[in-house]
């Protein structure tokens, strides 16, 4: 695979382009064609792979993610032809997102906002509601309970990462199309039928994927706008001391930022993470699992 841009001379590989190579390769390695257990293996490391790509390439969020859940759920289903109970590689994608594994990261406003975080939990919350209404309408579903209590606990850690903000959440939401679709329902993303309880999910996905590429594109847009700061020490060159202090004050400054960096690229991952899980879940109900579905055109 040659990227585009690049000189035939140049190997060494940015960590975008050595995830994208990787899962585009072993996505291939999948397809039917092969062994059935060179396969599998290849749908396992294309996982993690298109999740390195949501983590490292700008832009390619939704991208690496969905293709995440897809290879997730194409594992799962070769795994099943060999009657192999193994869940995904993902941890994730076996037993749902765990509530510590939010608050151990110690997320705060530096490294998600609280527009980001507010978002996230709207959208969990909002699934949560609609899953256990589906429940309610299909004998108490304990898959579908299962998977409202999850997302409450989910919505409930973002938010205490803003405990200040105003609780996003609300008390009932709408279930007119609920009431009337208990079992398939249009996608209203792409006019595919699909069952319920899949849409919901994966329009939780949806959700949880534009709050973070919102609050990408607009760290971006102010990564150009420098500050301007620099010129008071220029002004300052004469004082030996003040150049010292400057200097020391910058690195402070750089370590600072790379710790920021580290932390916002680990909260990108989890997020990741998170929309994996319910794709992969929207996946096993019911929904379309093929490209075409999950990246068509919104209507």
């Amino acid at each position: 695979m040659r990227l585009a841009g690049r000189d035939e001379g140049q190997d060494t590989l940015s960590s975008c382009e050595s995830a994208l190579k990787s899962a585009t390769e072993n996505d291939a390695d999948s397809a039917p064609g092969l062994p059935l257990m060179l396969r599998r293996y290849a749908a396992q490391h294309a996982q993690d792979e298109w999740l390195d790509v949501a983590e490292y390439c700008s832009g390619r969020f939704a991208e690496g993610s969905l293709s995440s859940a897809l290879a997730a759920y194409r594992y799962y289903q070769l795994s099943q032809q060999r009657e192999d109970s193994t869940a995904p590689h993902s941890a994730l994608a076996q037993d749902g997102l765990n509530e510590s594994e939010l608050s151990s990261l110690g997320f705060d406003s530096s490294t998600i906002t609280e527009t980001q975080s507010s978002a996230i939990a709207l959208a969990e919350d909002r699934s949560a509601f609609a899953l256990e209404i589906l429940a309610a309408k299909n004998d108490n579903d304990s898959t579908l309970l299962a998977l409202s209590d999850n997302q409450k606990a989910v919505a409930q850690t973002f938010v205490s990462v803003n405990p200040k903000a105003d609780d996003p959440r609300e008390k009932v939401y709408s279930i007119t199309n609920l009431l009337t679709h208990t079992q398939t329902i249009d996608d209203a993303s792409t006019g595919l039928l699909a069952p319920t309880a899949s849409a919901v999910l994966m329009n939780c996905a949806r959700a949880e994927i534009a709050a973070l590429t919102a609050k990408t594109a607009q760290d971006e847009s102010s990564g150009d706008a420098s500050s301007d700061d620099g010129s008071a020490s220029d002004a300052d060159t004469e004082s030996g001391t003040t150049t010292a202090t400057t200097s020391d004050a910058a690195s402070d400054t750089d370590s600072t930022t790379t710790d920021t960096a580290s932390a916002t690229q680990q909260m990108t991952r989890l997020v990741a993470e998170l929309v994996v899980l319910r794709a992969y879940q929207a996946f096993k109900l019911g929904y379309p699992a093929f490209e075409a579905a999950i990246f068509a055109p919104t209507k």
